[in-house]
């Protein structure tokens, strides 16, 4: 009966060891570790918090996106530095997914609950301009990285990579919170595109 006890109490202890309290009673999840390979800036990787793991893939066009928009089984997805929520102009079976984005002094272990005046914004679509004219891309407004820019707003050449602020993703369904934090765009050989993110839930 002791050793049965006793095991009881370990299963317990490593069950709770999963979790953390915040300073205000808030329950904080385990922090886990993603990495994507995002090295194509024309291929979308759709990513499950719920899973850790990529759901699949798809190309920026007509097609593939019209059926990614038609499924709640992803809530980001990656394409390079660019990063879509199932949300807004990205779901077209009313996905509740969405994005908030902390100051630059806020840090990953410093967030233990969602704000309670938060406002999360939706993917909508956004056009630039290059080489090969302008391009339309439904996208929300986080990135996995900062580019440095100049005083007028352009970018420092060749690319300087800042790191970005961390994220507040909410889940397809409307109903998780994910704390987020990207560490690594570039691998050992300098090779963009190889993401790295830490990410937890929020209860």
């Amino acid at each position: 009966m002791k050793k049965i006890a006793l095991t009881l109490s370990l299963v317990i202890f490593v069950l709770v060891s999963c979790e953390k309290k915040g300073n205000n009673g808030k329950t904080v999840g385990e922090t886990k570790e993603a990495h994507v390979e995002a090295t194509s800036s024309t291929t979308w990787h759709y990513f499950s918090f719920e899973n850790n793991g990529v759901t699949g893939t798809g190309e920026e066009n007509e097609t593939d996106n019209a059926a990614w928009f038609g499924r709640d089984d992803w809530d980001i997805a990656i394409s390079r530095y660019s990063i879509r929520t199932n949300s807004g102009s990205a779901t077209t079976i009313n996905s509740r997914g969405g994005v908030y984005t902390y100051d630059e002094e806020t840090t990953f272990s410093s967030i233990t609950e969602v704000p309670a005046d938060v406002e999360f914004s939706s993917d909508e679509p956004v056009t630039t301009s290059g080489h090969g004219g302008t391009t339309t891309t439904i996208k929300s407004a986080a990135t996995v990285i900062v580019f440095q820019t100049n005083e007028d707003g352009s970018r420092v050449m060749p690319p300087v990579y800042l790191q970005a602020p961390v994220y507040i993703f909410r889940s397809a369904d409307g109903e998780k919170y994910f704390k987020v934090l990207f560490t690594q765009y570039q691998n050992d050989e300098s090779v963009s595109g190889h993401v790295k993110f830490d990410f937890a839930e929020i209860e």
